[in-house]
C-alpha cells in the first residue's frame, strides 16, 4: 500500500496526478509497503535552508560543496535549486521504498543515484526555470 497521504495536495498538479495515477497504483498492484518520508514533499525555501545546513561547516554552506549524503548532509540543493522547493519532488520511505523507486524509474520519474528513496518530475528544472 503506498500512503501518500496530505502530501498529494502539496505537490505541482501535473506531478501529483502522475504519482496518484501511475506510480501508487503499480506500487499498489505488487503490494509494495510506501510511504512519503518526513519532510519528503513539498519544501519551503527556509525548509531547504535548513536541510541544506545539515552536516555542512558553514565554509561548505558558503561555497555549495556537494556531498552526496555523506558526514550527516541530507540534501546537496540549497534553497531554491531543489525540485521539493516546487512541488516537483518526493523522498520514499517504507519497507519497500527503494523498489518502488525502481518502478517510477521505470515510469520515467526522474531519480537520483546518490540519493536512492528519491523521485522528481524529469523535467522538473525547466519547469521551476532553474
Amino acid at each position: 500500500m503506498f500512503n501518500a497521504g496530505f502530501y498529494l495536495e502539496q505537490l505541482e498538479p501535473s506531478f501529483a496526478s502522475a504519482v496518484a495515477n501511475w506510480l501508487v497504483p503499480w506500487c499498489d498492484y505488487y503490494g509494495l509497503v510506501v510511504s512519503v518520508a518526513d519532510d519528503g514533499g513539498f519544501r519551503s525555501l527556509a525548509e531547504q535552508d535548513r536541510l541544506y545546513r545539515l552536516g555542512r561547516s558553514p565554509y561548505e554552506y558558503q561555497s555549495r560543496i556537494k556531498k552526496r549524503g555523506t558526514a550527516g548532509s541530507v540534501t546537496d540543493a540549497p534553497p531554491g535549486y531543489s525540485a521539493h522547493n516546487y512541488g516537483l519532488a518526493l523522498d520514499l520511505d517504507g519497507l519497500n521504498a527503494a523498489q518502488a523507486v525502481e518502478i517510477a524509474r521505470q515510469l520515467g520519474f526522474g531519480t537520483v543515484s546518490w540519493d536512492p528513496l528519491h523521485i522528481e518530475h524529469p523535467n522538473w528544472r525547466a519547469m521551476a526555470g532553474v
